[in-house]
């Protein structure tokens, strides 16, 4: 909710409006602004990582942890990138604002994306609070039975 609440005052300062909102030194409110971001986005992550160390096989820890961050790591650069594009397609630049509402209004919908895959996270057992394993799961982590000839 914060962060939401920041992003859209962060909006609202580069559209020229936060003198309005008593802002007299938008840079200083922009740098704030990310570092308040940043911060939220680490403390919203948390539930991912008791998610997947739930989740893991024992023994795996540091390597799922390992994959994690290189997959939010890579996600953060294509989103840059995609940003990027986005801006030289819409022909917003240093000197050209004028589709810059259209922008704000994509990537504030585009956080919107994840939603149709909440379904794929498991379930939790209500009396107990621990996640249910599915069917896969259930087979890979079986113990192999050794045979001794």
């Amino acid at each position: 909710m914060v962060a939401v609440s920041t992003d859209w005052l962060s909006k609202a300062a580069s559209h020229g409006l936060g003198s309005r909102l008593a802002v007299t030194r938008t840079h200083w409110f922009s740098l704030g602004d990310n570092l308040v971001l940043t911060v939220m986005g680490q403390i919203a992550y948390m539930p991912v990582l008791v998610l997947a160390a739930r989740l893991c096989p024992p023994g795996v820890e540091a390597t799922l942890f390992a994959l994690l961050m290189s997959v939010f790591n890579l996600a953060g650069l294509v989103s840059y990138e995609f940003g990027a594009g986005l801006m030289h397609i819409l022909g917003i630049s240093e000197h050209n604002f004028e589709l810059l509402w259209l922008l704000v209004i994509i990537t504030n919908v585009s956080t919107l994306l994840p939603l149709p895959f909440i379904k794929w996270l498991p379930s939790a057992n209500p009396e107990t609070g621990e996640f249910l394993p599915d069917t896969m799961s259930e087979r890979v982590l079986q113990p192999v039975e050794e045979t001794v000839d």
